[in-house]
């Protein structure tokens, strides 16, 4: 299987080549895509978004972006490119219910552990270690930090980002665009574009 890296301006790019690598992808090309530094492996095919070829419109692409926002942005200029076929890639460390459906585009990390029942969407990054429980519904471009602990049936709504280590209790609703902070304990549903910390966690701003 071939595939195409689209975005390669942060340093998360080090670990989805890691994760090609165990899943012996081929990576056809390593798309850069704005000005500035490319995290992109040494001795690899690094192209500028602007000379991109339509033959490698042709594969699959995934875009390595943790923050929801630059992740929706650089999907956004795949498509209007030509990409049209986001591959959906699952770390062979991590394990995920055979009854829980991921969307198109979504990234699993390393060692993440996924329960059953459940239903992450199309362009979602589930980071290294995080934990999500049984019969979660995880919207499109949603972002899961490392070591994060998502308990059953927990609600994130589109574009909401869990910091590292933070902790989601049973039940709980992350409505759209929310921020829970690194290392929160959330005991209560969260509002739409808000920022949430502390333990509990509680609203920091809008």
């Amino acid at each position: 299987m071939s595939i195409i890296v689209y975005g390669i301006g942060s340093p998360i790019v080090a670990d989805l080549a890691e994760t090609c690598r165990r899943l012996q992808l081929d990576v056809v090309a390593w798309v850069h895509n704005i000005v500035g530094e490319n995290f992109a492996p040494p001795d690899v095919n690094v192209i500028e978004a602007d000379n991109i070829s339509s033959d490698l419109l042709l594969h699959e692409f995934i875009v390595p972006l943790f923050t929801p926002r630059f992740r929706r942005l650089a999907v956004a200029q795949a498509h209007e490119r030509g990409f049209s076929r986001p591959a959906t890639l699952i770390d062979p460390t991590a394990v995920v219910a055979s009854s829980t459906t991921l969307g198109r585009g979504s990234y699993v990390n390393a060692m993440a552990n996924i329960g059953a029942g459940g239903r992450i969407g199309e362009f979602s990054f589930v980071n290294r270690s995080a934990t999500l429980g049984h019969h979660v519904d995880i919207a499109d471009f949603v972002s899961i930090g490392p070591a994060a602990t998502i308990a059953g049936m927990v609600q994130i709504g589109p574009g909401a980002m869990i910091g590292a280590g933070a902790v989601v209790l049973p039940r709980i609703s992350i409505a759209e665009n929310a921020i829970v902070a690194a290392g929160a304990v959330v005991t209560q549903s969260v509002m739409p574009h808000t920022l949430v910390a502390g333990n509990p966690a509680r609203p920091i701003r809008e």
